[in-house]
């Protein structure tokens, strides 16, 4: 019984805690110049493989939201960390309960482009 119960719990499917929208500020480092600070409203969505989630960037313009694009983020097992390569950029994200903390690295250096803090609302 235990080994049955054990199992259900490994079937379980963490990413629905995930789904819905986060907010926050985006803060952009010395490594782009080019870069703007801005406040980011992320939609997080399944996705058709179990081990990933659809995350839709947007960041705010004159009060409106403007998509920045959509990319597919790994998720583990308990759904606490996301990770998202993209052009050069490696975006991972750590979640502790309604929030998260996220950066962007320029890839291959590793530097951080961007430090990420989103709520869930």
């Amino acid at each position: 019984m235990l080994i049955a119960f054990l199992t259900l719990l490994a079937a379980t499917d963490a990413r629905p805690i995930l789904y819905g929208k986060w907010e926050g500020p985006s803060i952009c480092t010395p490594v782009r110049p080019a870069c703007h600070d801005e406040h980011a409203v992320y939609h997080i969505t399944p996705s058709d493989k179990p081990d990933t989630i659809a995350m839709t960037m947007n960041k705010v313009v004159n009060g409106k939201e403007e998509e920045m694009g959509t990319l597919e983020f790994r998720v583990d097992a308990a759904a606490r960390t996301l990770t998202s390569e993209y052009r050069g950029v490696m975006w991972t994200f750590d979640r502790t309960g309604g929030r998260m903390r996220g950066t962007a690295k320029q890839l291959p250096s590793g530097e951080v482009i961007r430090n990420i803090r989103l709520e869930k609302r």
